[in-house]
């Protein structure tokens, strides 16, 4: 039987819960990631379908409609030296790339034609498919070498890299690149893939904030892509059916088409440029609780708890630590007799010694007469403060 101490302190516990932001966040996450598994059961796959077995991936990304519609180009501000660096960095590369592949002078000149456009995301995609990786495979072998858990970081950044490898896969749908153009991609994946993972050895935070403002760019080019399909500058693009490929990876319906996939394509970078601005504002050790990630699949929801719970214990471990102190009225470290008996006044709840003498010997363990903050704590873990 509940006794009115246990009663008034399970309350107290209960409203600071309900006003600690980290309880009520990991609430909604807990809700998402059960509206996500609901909805990927309940997928079938189509008879013509079948041949394609993507159950295997990690990242299963659901769009909404208000979602898509929702993606806009953004810019955050560079604040230190750290963001101004990788900006300039990203405008330097970005620069140089559309000079020396004759974007600038197309787009200029209103010619690029669907052939462009799709050499462009090919080239693009075996770059950006990398700096997930790469940091992924850094803080994995960090955690191994430490010995202690990384809180979420590994999987989203491997899904990220996955993100990015499949929109190269559904590029190539459309168009398969000659040898000329391998050469090309091998010798750019070679120089990148060697500088970024010195930098993100050297310094993270420059890297994640590097992806940022690289997707933000990334978010740039197909809402072009998108702009010129809409106004008709390409008709092969505004009457081409989705390929199989991105249909079943976006979860599309049979009707879709390829601006559709380029819809979900955008928003798939404008996550990731969210992502890698907030993994840059971070401390290495901090846990990722980046919601968008429970649009991936069953490791993006575990990797993403990862990281709430360790949240969440911190949360309750501060509540109870809180509640310890409102008991030890003296300020001694100890919750004895007198403490309760002053709890009780001051709650105006009726009581008598022997209660008090009786809830301070379970608690007790060791056999002082008092309760101290180990033994409060696992009293009330056990449930057994009455």
């Amino acid at each position: 039987m509940m006794t009115p101490l246990s009663a008034m302190l399970r309350r107290q516990v209960f409203q600071l819960r309900l006003q600690n932001p980290a309880r009520q966040y990991y609430h909604s996450l807990w809700a998402m990631s059960v509206r996500s598994k609901a909805n990927m059961a309940g997928e079938l796959k189509k008879p013509e379908e079948a041949s394609l077995d993507l159950n295997h991936l990690i990242t299963a990304n659901r769009w909404s409609g208000d979602e898509l519609a929702a993606v806009k180009t953004t810019h955050r501000e560079p604040t230190d030296w750290v963001d101004w660096a990788s900006y300039m960095t990203v405008r330097t590369l970005r620069s140089s790339f559309d000079l020396f592949s004759g974007y600038k002078f197309r787009t200029t000149l209103g010619a690029m034609h669907e052939r462009d456009w799709l050499r462009r995301v090919i080239f693009l995609e075996t770059v950006a498919g990398v700096p997930g990786m790469v940091a992924g495979m850094v803080r994995h072998l960090h955690s191994l070498r430490l010995m202690r858990r990384d809180h979420g970081w590994i999987h989203s950044l491997l899904a990220e890299a996955e993100n990015e490898r499949m929109h190269l896969l559904i590029a190539l749908n459309l168009r398969r690149p000659g040898p000329v153009f391998r050469g090309i991609v091998i010798a750019g994946q070679g120089v990148f893939l060697t500088w970024y993972s010195l930098m993100y050895l050297v310094c993270p935070r420059y890297c994640h904030r590097f992806v940022g403002y690289l997707e933000e760019e990334a978010v740039i080019t197909y809402s072009k892509l998108i702009d010129a399909i809409d106004a008709d500058q390409l008709p092969m693009f505004s009457n081409m059916k989705a390929p199989l490929f991105a249909r079943q990876y976006y979860n599309l319906p049979k009707e879709a088409m390829v601006r559709d996939v380029f819809l979900q394509i955008r928003a798939d970078e404008a996550c990731h440029r969210d992502t890698n601005h907030f993994f840059s504002d971070l401390k290495p050790d901090q846990p990722n609780t980046k919601v968008d990630h429970l649009r991936k699949g069953h490791f993006q929801n575990q990797n993403v708890h990862s990281g709430v719970l360790k949240l969440q214990r911190e949360a309750q471990s501060k509540v109870m630590h809180e509640t310890f102190q409102s008991l030890d009225h003296d300020h001694d470290g100890f919750i004895s007799t007198d403490d309760l008996r002053w709890a009780f006044q001051q709650h105006d709840t009726p009581f008598n010694d022997e209660d008090l003498d009786e809830m301070v010997r379970k608690a007790d363990r060791n056999g002082d007469g008092k309760i101290d903050y180990q033994e409060f704590v696992k009293v009330m873990s056990e449930g057994d403060f009455h």
